[in-house]
């Protein structure tokens, strides 16, 4: 099974579009896709509250992970989760707190060989207060919402439209967090619901928002039928059964009008380099608590032909830029060159999204037939 990008040799732009074509023993299937790069945003405003406690968020990541990560409560994955080669054919590509990622030799797939078990990662996420503080600072909710849900929702609602001629009605969006998305989804007048495991989520989003999100596990639902879009803004990295996710989803949504949209960290990018070479100060990205896994673009879309949905439209955008530049203050002690730099930061990073070195990549599909 082969994937291969087919695009037209031209200027970086923002908006184009291209091809992806799986090869599977001599059957080959293509893919339009509609791509855009990049989403400016003021970085240093969103992680303000992170700058100033940097040396205590380092201390306590290293600390927490690399407990984790050296006790008896770990089993190996034996083989990749997207595609089933044998984990036994991969290749080491990095070691964070004692977290060991492989990678595939056939999607390129990156995931950890030697993980915690299921009981451990949802006690971690359930109980960890200071994991769920960094995602639900009152302070800065507001701005969170304007600044990274709003043009989540505003994509979502426009390429909906150039797919099925209206705008969506029913959202789901899976794994809400503080609820930052249903409640702009809601603002722009759709019937939009959120499932969210963690208690001290649920209770922002009901103190903040006045949303009471679903404490339900996804897969354990079955009041969910007939929507128009399900989303995962940044959940399938942090599961061991992504297609199990994803086959829930596509019985959620309508066959006719269904959409399906995952916000996934990717491997080929400057956020990886910076931090394989930094991996004792990491607090995003390849944070073994956060991102068991992380996605090439290949394994990505074979992710979910093998869920029924055929890929329609990719966005990449990321925080290289200030990774790469958060790297350097832990490296010499002094953090002037991240915090002084937000609008250099800005357009450098537009650059890096067109240039598809960004860590992130917002995938959006469709419903496909199961044959």
């Amino acid at each position: 099974m082969i994937w291969t990008r087919k695009t037209v040799m031209k200027p970086h732009t923002f908006e184009t579009n291209e091809v992806w074509e799986r090869e599977e023993e001599g059957k080959r299937i293509d893919y339009p896709i509609h791509v855009l790069m990049g989403k400016k945003t003021n970085l240093i405003g969103l992680k303000k509250d992170i700058i100033s406690g940097i040396k205590k968020n380092l201390e306590y990541y290293k600390r927490t992970r690399t407990e984790l990560y050296s006790g008896d409560d770990l089993e190996e994955v034996g083989e990749c989760m997207v595609t089933g080669i044998a984990t036994s054919e991969t290749k080491e590509v990095a070691n964070i707190y004692g977290a060991r990622y492989v990678q595939t030799p056939d999607t390129g797939h990156v995931y950890v060989r030697y993980r915690p078990t299921k009981s451990a990662i949802n006690n971690f996420y359930l109980n960890n207060i200071t994991y769920a503080a960094t995602y639900t600072n009152k302070e800065t909710a507001e701005f969170r919402l304007n600044s990274i849900a709003v043009p989540w929702r505003d994509w979502m609602v426009k390429t909906y439209q150039s797919i099925h001629g209206r705008a969506p009605k029913k959202v789901l969006d899976v794994g809400s967090g503080a609820g930052h998305f249903v409640e702009a989804c809601r603002r722009d007048g759709m019937d939009a619901h959120g499932i969210e495991l963690s208690e001290s989520s649920r209770e922002f989003a009901r103190n903040t928002w006045g949303l009471e999100l679903d404490g339900s596990d996804f897969l354990d639902t079955t009041e969910y039928l007939d929507y128009d879009v399900v989303t995962f803004w940044g959940l399938l990295e942090h599961t061991p059964n992504p297609k199990q996710i994803l086959a829930k989803a596509y019985d959620v949504l309508s066959k006719k009008s269904g959409m399906v949209i995952s916000k996934l960290p990717r491997w080929d990018s400057l956020s990886s380099a910076s931090q394989r070479v930094n991996p004792d100060t990491i607090i995003r990205h390849i944070d073994p608590m956060g991102h068991i896994m992380l996605f090439s673009d290949a394994s990505a879309a074979e992710l979910y032909v093998q869920s029924n949905f055929a890929p329609k439209t990719a966005w990449y955008y990321g925080m290289d830029v200030y990774e790469t530049l958060l790297q350097v203050g832990n490296n010499l002690g002094v953090y002037d060159c991240l915090t002084q730099t937000g609008d250099l930061q800005m357009e450098l990073q537009q650059f890096i999204d067109e240039a598809r070195f960004s860590d992130g990549i917002c995938l959006l599909g469709v419903p496909q037939d199961n044959d």
